[in-house]
């Protein structure tokens, strides 16, 4: 082994031109880490990057370029002892050559000031070279170690962990950025990024695009680079040393963007075709990701070349080749990629098999590419491909700007499956129902979302396993959204089924996609008041290794849901405001909105807070606009509305929310009719209600409320034995669901009988007041007059509190006159007065 040396900063590699310089990598350099590894192709840069990073710094720097003929740890040690001799660490003794290392060693102790050692092609080293030089690296003073490889090394090895602390700095990060690219070559935003497509940034490709640029001309600039390009691709082949059987398989693999190790041999035929990646890698081909199955990803420039080869000269392959693509890429869960040779082959029965394997991926991920790729298929031949008009139906239907394109596309699919409904697969079938029942829901149809997807899955309960086996990855996402449409279609025990099959199947293959059914099953019993078990599916996703962008996305939002009505029975209002934050991002987006909506207003209800969340809920309606108005969202907002309604004092409110929103033949209707009744002094009127009814409870949290408030107004109208045996009943509820809000949707009255007697028969933590005010006795302001109300207790003067509520003058006292009739008061400070004696200044 040779090595050059210099131990004078002004000696170290001059960069090629100022238009280069790169602060932004040598920023990188300048850390605190014993080691630092720059790893890239050649061409990506290294060696300039280190140079002005060496020119700059404060430290000594010994620079040494590693020949590819690197010889035993002992001779590097003599070579290294050799250069720090000639920068003044150290002496050179015959004794020396025969404990090279602790000579080196030696010279590294003395405090001489920092020192960096730079290592150029520091992959040519051996195993035994590099952990050496690491070793005495660590044991000294003030010394850093900066490695330059071309390729993976001894330097990418965890085991060098143990040895010295090390930064790595990524092949991605010695890429040319757009911003860099402008200031090189002179030209605007948008054209920099255009060359950044066409070069990937690499640093050797916009070198060469400097010395042919034509200032002022864009064009000018983008031909240039693509020449740049070409010629690197000529010239790095050229130098490669490939033998026609490499280019041959490099032209091949070139119908993929990126290939693993088993998808390299398929398109090549060749057993040993990854060490022909690991080459590509060194001539700056393209880099391996550093995922735990790492992939070889090829530059976009080398792609552009090798396929114009590879239609040249293997045209019948390629449709084999692109079918194996397609696979290999299904295999890495890349469905948007399989999609897209799917149809650059023309072949939609192909793109068919590849949106089926990564349907949920396709429309979590991947919908504006699913738009590029079929958006400009002609209607006849959608009218005969169901599968790929759903899709793209969705796709649209998700996009306020498409929608009514999505529609009329569900309907052809629609027509398109029931035509072809005899000759299509089960399992076409299937997805195109699950497709079918996704969209209804998205347009507000829930009931006849919930039909579609109990005839899917009925169909899905008759299909051999071995037919659904080859899309078993998919098939719990699947049953999970069918679960999904079936739940908001009214099947609530159906949904549940669903949801814990979709669970268990996932959970079975080790599947992340076990979460969203696992959610959905502890958001819906703790919903319906079965908080043992929404308590046993949190334990599971509590003790699960989840990624957080998943708890807190759009799978994780009934997990949310639960979470935060657990901590209210809890009486943990800090815990539960926490859990429902993570819903503001997606308020506007999420077909959970209504679920989001209710729990917010829970929340704020039992958290004192009813003003606040009433007017929260109707900010929230308003963000989604139309959707909001319509009678499914009304009727499911209606108790929400009701309670917080009457929990400000505004019975009026209430009693217009249920008779206007709600639907009258649902025992929540009747429950909350009959809340209403109790609240104004009507208990027996209340009683009527609830037990004339031809309606019955649905869930856990019914029976438990409407136990509740037969107990409260039996113990107003009846003798002690109803009375008795009404609580015990309640008590027996609110023990086995593990309840306590059901009491506290009462006046203040009402709680503190069913508190004081329900104290010694449950062992559950009851709540310390009442979420309800006194009502009857109460003034009743409606919730705009108590806002007003509240901002006259600031001291500022009409015209401030006309524009804190932005309202005008006028209004502000047209509300007012209204606010001091209704509290007997002549004047501010007598309506202030008023107000304190009614409790109708706290926020409820």
């Amino acid at each position: 082994m040779s090595a050059s040396v210099t131990g004078v900063r002004t000696d170290v590699p001059r960069a090629q031109s100022d238009l280069t310089s790169r602060p932004r990598v040598t920023a990188e350099l300048e850390n605190d880490s014993r080691l630092t590894v720059l790893r890239g192709a050649c061409g990506s840069g290294k060696t300039v990057a280190m140079a002005e990073w060496a020119r700059e710094t404060a430290a000594a720097v010994v620079w040494l370029t590693v020949d590819s003929d690197a010889a035993s740890s002992a001779v590097f040690a003599r070579d290294l002892l050799r250069a720090l001799v000639r920068h003044g660490r150290g002496t050179f003794t015959e004794e020396a050559l025969d404990r090279p290392w602790n000579a080196v060693s030696e010279c590294l102790q003395d405090d001489t000031g920092s020192l960096v050692i730079i290592l150029d092609d520091a992959a040519n080293l051996s195993r035994e070279s590099v952990f050496d030089v690491c070793r005495v690296v660590a044991g000294s003073r003030d010394v850093r170690l900066i490695a330059a490889t071309n390729r993976r090394s001894t330097f990418d090895s965890d085991g060098l962990d143990l040895v010295i602390d090390r930064t790595f700095i990524a092949p991605d990060t010695l890429m040319f950025d757009a911003t860099e690219i402008s200031r090189a070559l002179h030209v605007d935003a948008s054209t920099a990024t255009r060359i950044l497509d066409a070069t990937d940034g690499f640093p050797a490709i916009i070198h060469g695009a400097t010395k042919r640029a034509v200032p002022g001309s864009p064009e000018a600039l983008l031909q240039a680079s693509t020449a740049a390009v070409e010629d690197y691709m000529r010239i790095r082949i050229a130098d490669s040393g490939f033998d026609s059987d490499d280019l041959a398989s490099l032209t091949r693999m070139s119908i993929a963007d990126a290939v693993d190790p088993g998808l390299a041999r398929t398109l090549t035929g060749d057993a040993d075709a990854a060490h022909l990646l690991d080459d590509l890698e060194t001539f700056g081909f393209g880099r391996w990701s550093s995922d735990a199955a790492p992939v070889f990803v090829f530059a976009p420039f080398v792609r552009s070349l090798m396929r114009r080869e590879l239609q040249r000269s293997y045209p019948a392959e390629v449709p084999r080749l692109r079918r194996a693509a397609v696979e290999g890429a299904l295999r890495r869960r890349a469905p948007a990629e399989a999609l897209r040779l799917a149809v650059e082959q023309d072949d939609l029965a192909l793109a068919s098999h590849v949106i089926m394997s990564g349907w949920n991926n396709l429309l979590e991920n991947d919908g504006k590419t699913v738009v590029r790729l079929l958006g400009r298929l002609p209607l006849s031949r959608l009218k005969h491909e169901p599968l790929i008009a759903m899709i793209l139906a969705i796709c649209y239907i998700a996009s306020k700007l498409r929608r009514i394109r999505g529609l009329q596309l569900l309907q052809v699919a629609i027509s398109a499956a029931n035509s072809r409904r005899k000759n299509l697969p089960a399992m076409e079938r299937i997805y195109i129902w699950a497709a079918e029942s996704a969209a209804l829901r998205l347009i507000g149809m829930p009931e006849r979302a919930g039909h579609v997807a109990s005839r899917a899955l009925a169909l899905f309960e008759e299909t051999p396993e071995s037919e659904w086996d080859a899309y078993i990855d998919e098939i719990p996402l699947l049953c999970t959204h069918l679960g999904i449409s079936l739940y908001y279609g009214g099947r609530l025990a159906e949904a549940i089924e669903w949801f814990d099959f979709a669970a268990s199947l996932a959970a079975s293959r080790g599947t992340r996609h076990a979460l969203h059914g696992v959610a959905l099953l502890s958001g819906i019993h703790a919903r319906n008041g079965d908080m043992p078990e929404a308590q046993h599916y949190v334990d599971i996703i509590r003790q699960g290794t989840w990624d957080q962008e998943q708890l807190d996305g759009y799978r994780g939002t009934f997990y949310r849901v639960a979470e935060a009505l657990l901590a209210v029975e809890a009486h943990d209002l800090d815990a539960a405001r926490e859990h429902i934050r993570v819903f503001g991002p997606h308020r506007s987006t999420s077909e959970h909105w209504v679920a989001m909506a209710q729990v917010e207003a829970w929340v704020a209800l039992h958290d004192g807070r009813a003003a606040a969340g009433l007017e929260q809920l109707e900010s929230f309606a308003r963000l989604r606009g139309r959707e909001a108005g319509s009678a499914h969202a009304r009727d499911a907002l209606s108790r929400s509305r009701a309670l917080l309604q009457l929990a400000v004092g505004d019975l009026n409110a209430a009693r217009r929310t249920l008779q206007k929103d709600a639907q009258h033949d649902r025992f929540d209707t009747v429950l909350e009719q009959s809340r209403l009744a109790l609240a104004t002094g009507e208990a027996s009127e209340a009683l009527r209600m609830l037990e004339q009814t031809r309606f019955s409870p649905d869930t856990a949290r019914q029976r438990a409320e409407t136990a509740a408030v037969q107990s409260a107004a039996l113990h107003r109208t009846a003798g002690a034995a109803a009375v008795r045996a009404a609580t015990e009943a309640l008590g027996i509820r609110l023990e086995d669901r593990e309840l306590a809000t059901p009491i506290a949707l009462m006046s203040p009255d009402d709680f503190s009988f069913l508190r004081e007697t329900l104290a010694d028969q449950v062992t559950v933590s009851l709540p310390q007041t009442a979420a309800l005010p006194s009502i009857a006795a109460r003034p009743r302001l409606s919730s705009r007059e108590l806002v007003v109300l509240r901002a006259l207790t600031s001291g500022s003067s009409l015209q401030d509190i006309a524009a804190d509520l932005n309202v005008s003058q006028n209004t502000l006292k047209t509300q007012l006159r209204s606010v001091y009739r209704k509290l007997g008061a002549a004047n501010r400070a007598e309506a202030v007065q008023q107000a304190a004696l009614h409790d109708l200044l706290s926020e409820r």
